[in-house]
């Protein structure tokens, strides 16, 4: 397979990614406000303003009785600070994440159907997480474990969530090492699998509300590398999506220049050659691939900055795995650019797996 190698973004293409934006929720109004705002304003002091900006829209809404719009600026609120965040490396970092974590803990009883918040004792550490169920679910419901990327975490699966949601699969999402609110405590690492075990772990526990037999697990861009060796190595899941993943990371000459630094960020690295080794060390499912044996879904968009080899790659050591594969040709980085319609196939094919 071959594809036209994409041009590189530059850094403000990169973070005004008006596919991933929209399609996650932030109003078009703001993504047109981030582009012509004053040049003294930088992104970083744009996006948190309107976090607190939607903070006060939600403390009003709260006053006023009107509990389903709090919730809702509340949660757009944290994903302006998710944004305004995820593609710096310094210390606005930390502040970005500190203060998404916090809007959308303010949002996740409000929210409709609301999450709950979920603490997993794992090590030396805690997986937060967030567990949602369909509304008017009687009995046990499926349940997908949703895995966040290099620069994503559980607060920005909201909108995929509801997807799912409304076709009665329930959802929990949560911070793995080198995401969100896990990073401070444990940064990127080989063995992700541990912790969405973990998290299996205690779905199982929930025999009332949660069907323990029709798991399925599903990951953006890195996640989806995470999500292909969650299923390989625990036949708990039942069904796979890998929406922009990958396999291996042995040559990231692909990589943007932003993206280098991200793997830098995530694995504490003092240099880019510290972190390539670790990231080619920690990320390679290879061997692994022969236990995946469950339905799998791959989404890859021929104008990914990931090869499309990566799919040769998958199909070649995925040997027991019946794979569905989804290739857009104009797809850019999980077909981010293409609108609602990835989307929605992804979350009607897992439906179909765990909810036949």
């Amino acid at each position: 397979m071959t594809t036209e190698t994409p041009q590189i973004p530059t850094a403000e293409e990169e973070m005004l990614n008006w596919g991933r934006l929209l399609m996650d929720g932030l109003p078009f109004a703001d993504l047109l406000a981030a582009q012509r705002r004053d040049s003294d304003t930088s992104w970083f002091a744009f996006w948190m303003a309107k976090a607190d900006d939607y903070e006060s829209m939600g403390d009003e809404a709260l006053r006023d009785g009107n509990t389903l719009t709090a919730g809702y600026w509340f949660w757009v609120g944290s994903m302006a600070a998710q944004y305004a965040q995820f593609l710096w490396f310094d210390e606005r970092r930390p502040r970005g994440q500190l203060r998404k974590a916090e809007l959308y803990h303010r949002a996740a009883p409000l929210l409709d159907p609301p999450a709950e918040r979920v603490d997993l004792p794992i090590d030396d550490t805690v997986i937060i997480g967030y567990l949602r169920r369909p509304k008017g679910a009687q009995g046990p419901v499926p349940c997908a474990v949703l895995l966040g990327g290099l620069e994503s975490t559980k607060e920005e699966s909201y909108m995929f969530e509801n997807l799912l949601l409304e076709r009665g699969v329930a959802t929990f999402t949560f911070d793995g090492p080198g995401q969100g609110e896990m990073f401070e405590d444990v940064a990127l690492a080989d063995d992700y699998h541990r912790y969405s075990s973990r998290v299996v772990d205690y779905l199982e526990t929930l025999s009332d509300t949660i069907a323990s037999d029709q798991i399925g697990v599903l990951g953006r861009s890195l996640g989806g590398h995470y999500a292909l060796r969650a299923a390989a190595m625990d036949g708990r899941f039942k069904a796979c999506v890998t929406w922009g993943g990958f396999v291996q990371m042995d040559d990231w000459d692909f990589e943007y220049p932003m993206t280098k630094l991200s793997w830098q960020y995530v694995t504490k690295s003092p240099d880019l050659a510290t972190a390539q080794r670790r990231v080619r060390d920690a990320i390679d499912v290879r061997p692994v691939l022969a236990g995946l044996k469950v339905p799998t879904y791959v989404l890859h968009g021929g104008k990914d900055e990931t090869p499309i080899t990566e799919l040769d790659l998958l199909q070649e050591y995925a040997v027991n795995a019946d794979i569905t594969l989804d290739l857009e040709p104009e797809g850019d980085h999980c077909c981010h650019n293409l609108g609602p319609a990835p989307r929605l196939r992804m979350a009607d094919w897992l439906t179909h797996q765990l909810h036949p």
